[in-house]
């Protein structure tokens, strides 16, 4: 059982090492920004690692991961007695007034809920005017489709089923799973971010370190059975687990995430899977007693890693199985030790340092109208770090950067939310920044928050003469809305 921990040679598992070795340098040469992993098969560690400043410690945020462990809750809910899958919803929500000619919303069991089939689009709750999130649920959208018919990815559905375990245990979903938590080993440095009307947000929410998840993990991928006891229903697991819905819907297959949707979570070409947003990752491939499972921050506007990670796991580690031994490789075993102790985030994106650097460190320039409310920056550097200063319609915020590594540090801004969305933090968020040169002339800082939020503000300065041209973007989900934009000015004179 995975609980203890107990690690292994990939060898002795059929895995070589030089295998595992293929696939973190095609992390690394791909450049993708994972923050830790972890790879298991037959209960026993292969091989766990975690890119500085990432420990196992670190409580990381899962977003959609989230939605398979409200599953849980569900199952166990079913398991208990306390509902069917084939209740309708609104059943449990009187206080709600459906119109009457929203017959198909009426119609929605807790079924179609979970597998991603209710009569509305998805997010009822973006428009921020809104803090009543269950209300908005039964109330933003009208019908569009009858229930239990076409897939479409919804996380409002999946909010609703959080409301659904509270109105009818007392508990969140993580409260009411903490016996069966216990049970699989899972810490108690577990918890949900929360919904402006104040239920947990299991739609995205759910903060636990590595470990943890791959704990959860491998109870799904065992379908609710541990040490052979049936913590979860093994038949809803079963159906969890497998095809309930198609959910090929548009011309861009993958063998990731296209053979169909379960009980909150993706069926795959060779298995199963719990995915996150910016690759919060789990690949269960029961058939072999393998288990892969990452966490990192690779948010874009077309974030495709998640795809390129499965496929070079399958390239190099799941094609290359053996169902008996291999030969101890004492010589890559060591190396692989080595590599995994020396995990650092990537920051091969240009130089540290440019001949350049000298005519604009310390200089202040002046910006015209922009859509981040900047209004001068300056940008001092030395061997090893610096700093970017600038005026915004806050105020002056610093912003410590490494050169050509990254640094840890906090970002200047305290009204980003915490554990409560749209709630003040009234503190600066914990974050690592990085510089590098993308040419002689053009500075990338690269700006990560690692905390309760997860999110990234890359800043592209391109310097000509005396002057420059910004732009910058943002990755991240209710915050950082105002490093978004591009921007230009001059040198003060």
């Amino acid at each position: 059982m995975l609980k203890d921990f107990k690690f292994s040679t990939p060898e002795s598992n059929g895995i070589s090492s030089d295998s595992i070795l293929k696939f973190i340098k095609k992390i690394k040469d791909n450049k993708i920004n994972l923050h830790s992993f972890i790879i298991v098969r037959n209960d026993c560690v292969l091989a766990e690692g975690y890119y500085k400043p990432f420990n196992k410690d670190f409580k990381h945020r899962l977003y959609s991961a989230s939605k398979s462990i409200v599953s849980l809750a569900i199952g166990k809910l079913v398991k208990e007695g306390l509902i069917k899958l084939d209740d309708k919803l609104i059943k449990y929500f009187p206080e709600y007034n459906i119109a009457n000619d929203r017959k198909w919303f009426k119609d929605t069991t807790i079924e179609d809920v979970l597998k991603m089939s209710v009569p509305i689009l998805t997010d009822t709750y973006y428009d921020r005017l809104y803090k009543d999130w269950a209300w908005t649920f039964f109330n933003r959208q009208s019908d569009l489709k009858p229930a239990g018919t076409i897939f479409n990815y919804n996380t409002s559905g999946t909010f609703i089923l959080c409301v659904l375990v509270e109105k009818i245990t007392g508990m969140t979903f993580i409260d009411y799973l903490r016996d069966i938590f216990d049970e699989i080993g899972v810490s108690n440095n577990v918890t949900c971010v929360k919904s402006p009307d104040g239920y947990a947000w299991g739609g995205s929410g759910v903060i636990m370190p590595l470990r943890d998840f791959a704990l959860v993990s491998d109870l799904i991928m065992k379908r609710g059975i541990y040490n052979g006891k049936e913590l979860l229903p093994y038949e809803y697991m079963l159906k969890a687990t497998t095809k309930r819905m198609p959910n090929l819907n548009e011309n861009d297959y993958h063998m990731r995430s296209s053979e169909g949707y379960g009980y909150q979570m993706w069926i795959s070409k060779y298995g199963f899977g719990l995915y996150g947003m910016g690759s919060q990752l789990a690949f269960l491939f029961p058939d072999k007693n393998l288990m892969f499972v990452c966490q990192g921050d690779t948010q874009s506007s077309n974030d495709t890693s998640p795809d390129r990670i499965y496929d070079m796991f399958i390239d190099t580690i799941y094609d290359s199985l053996s169902d008996v031994q291999l030969d101890e490789n004492i010589e890559s075993y060591k190396k692989l030790e080595e590599t995994i102790q020396n995990l650092e985030l990537n920051n091969d994106f240009g130089e540290a340092h440019s001949s350049y650097e000298k005519k604009i460190s310390g200089k202040t320039f002046d910006l015209l109208p922009n859509p981040m409310g900047w209004k001068w920056f300056k940008i001092d550097t030395n061997e090893a770090d610096g700093v970017i200063t600038y005026e915004n319609s806050r105020g002056i915020k610093k912003i410590k950067f490494g050169m050509g590594k990254f640094i840890k540090g906090t970002f200047p801004e305290t009204d980003y939310y915490d554990l409560i969305v749209d709630t003040k933090s009234n503190r600066e968020l914990d974050s690592i920044s990085s510089l590098t040169f993308l040419s002689e002339t053009e500075i990338l800082i690269r700006n990560y928050i690692i905390d309760t939020n997860l999110g990234n503000c890359f800043m592209v300065f391109s310097f000509k003469g005396d002057e420059v041209g910004i732009e910058f973007n943002k990755r991240a989900e209710f915050f950082l809305d105002d490093y978004q934009g591009f921007a230009g000015g001059f040198i003060r004179k």
